[in-house]
């Protein structure tokens, strides 16, 4: 548990080994529960007490906050090995609320034992702040996504980060009858799919600050353009190179070339335009 847990602070970016015996023992003192939740179970709600570091396990949660309009917005979503709400970790209540969107497995750490037991040394001091830096860091970056960026962008970022951070084991939503753009999911192993992202449309809309009918329109425009496939099981991802040119991930001059190359990609003017976003 001890391991499991250094990983999820580090990234796997920090050997355990380089760990001393008595940092190890240090770690393996600090025992969490075990809580199972079913799918869409409340985990906590905003102001609530924040007493725990909460690690993901197994299955699939999100944070959220709702607005004075009573609309919804997402912060994040979490996938195992992952810790959760960690810009939360300071603070005596939770700003957001922590929801299911499978059945999941959440080991929950005393919150004033972890930061104590690793205050007590200087290699295990760093580890956590750089684990805060880097929760920064990504904040900042979603939120100049949502706030500066197309729909195009924030849609076609949106589905190569989840299928990035999505383990190959995961088991997501499976939505039965549901309509395939609006989400759905199985297991990638079961499936064969290595590039599959089952997450609910209303989800991704309330992720990026948009409608689902805004969502659904976007989500067509790349199905037509041959980037996507959408299957009972999720959105599969058929061409990462041009979801990264829409996603402003590629330089210039390689999202020309890729655009160039396209087959059955969007009309020209939308092609264009993307180039123009990335510039």
């Amino acid at each position: 548990m001890a391991e499991e847990l250094i990983k999820a602070l580090t990234k796997d970016s920090y050997d355990v080994s380089q760990l001393s015996e008595d940092e190890r023992l240090l770690l393996a003192e600090i025992k969490p529960q075990r809580l199972h939740f079913e799918k869409d179970s409340v985990v906590f709600r905003e102001e609530e007490p924040a007493n725990y570091f909460l690690l993901m396990k197994e299955g699939i949660c999100f944070n959220h906050r709702h607005l004075e309009d009573g609309s919804r917005q997402v912060m994040d979503l979490y996938f195992p090995g992952e810790v959760i709400a960690l810009s939360e970790l300071p603070l005596e209540a939770h700003v957001s609320g922590l929801t299911t969107l499978s059945d999941a497995v959440i080991l929950a750490y005393d919150k004033a034992e972890i930061t104590e037991k690793c205050s007590r040394t200087a290699r295990l001091s760093r580890l956590f702040m750089e684990l805060l830096f880097r929760e920064q860091a990504i904040l900042t970056e979603r939120l100049v996504e949502v706030a500066r960026h197309s729909a195009n962008k924030r849609v076609a970022h949106f589905l190569l980060d989840i299928n990035q951070r999505l383990p190959p084991s995961t088991k997501l939503l499976h939505h039965a009858g549901a309509d395939a753009l609006s989400a759905c999911c199985s297991p990638k192993s079961l499936t064969g799919l290595s590039n599959l992202v089952g997450i609910p449309q209303v989800l991704i809309a309330d992720a990026l600050g948009l409608s689902i009918v805004h969502v659904n329109r976007v989500l067509r425009q790349f199905k037509e353009a041959g980037w996507i496939r959408i299957r009972s099981q999720g959105i599969e991802l058929l061409d990462i190179d041009a979801l990264k040119v829409a996603a402003g991930w590629e330089s210039e001059g390689e999202a020309r070339s890729i655009l160039h190359n396209q087959h059955g990609a969007l009309n020209g003017d939308t092609a264009r335009s993307h180039v123009k976003d990335n510039q």
